[in-house]
């Protein structure tokens, strides 16, 4: 079963989204800050993690992630969620060096069940 991360601080969203996940077979771990997801150890296959969490954003929480850093080990496919179209180009320039995915809210249920299945879109 792969194993997906939420790190969303929007309690309605956060659940919403380990609703669907869960039910396209996901083993889901949800979490409202990246304090919490660096507390969480462990390996994950897709991380979703929202860009304006309440203490810190979304790129500092992923580059801080051991997962994420760990040159051994296979890094998930992570995608930062924002509302906000006022990211700066260092900060797009960044997200896609790191190879992240820039997923705009609101996400449809379509889009993110493509993404999961890992297709393209």
């Amino acid at each position: 079963m792969a194993r997906a991360l939420i790190i969303e601080d929007d309690d309605a969203l956060r659940e919403e989204l380990v609703d669907l996940l869960e039910g396209w077979g996901f083993a889901v771990t949800s979490v409202a800050s990246g304090r919490g997801a660096r507390a969480l150890g462990g390996t994950f296959d897709i991380i979703l993690c929202d860009y304006k969490l309440e203490h810190e954003n979304g790129l500092d929480v992923l580059r801080s992630l051991p997962v994420m850093a760990d040159a051994i080990a296979v890094r998930p496919r992570a995608y930062l969620m924002t509302g906000h179209l006022d990211l700066t180009a260092a900060s797009r320039h960044e997200i896609a060096t790191l190879g992240l995915g820039l997923l705009l809210k609101p996400v449809s249920a379509r889009m993110l069940q493509q993404l999961m299945a890992g297709e393209t879109v």
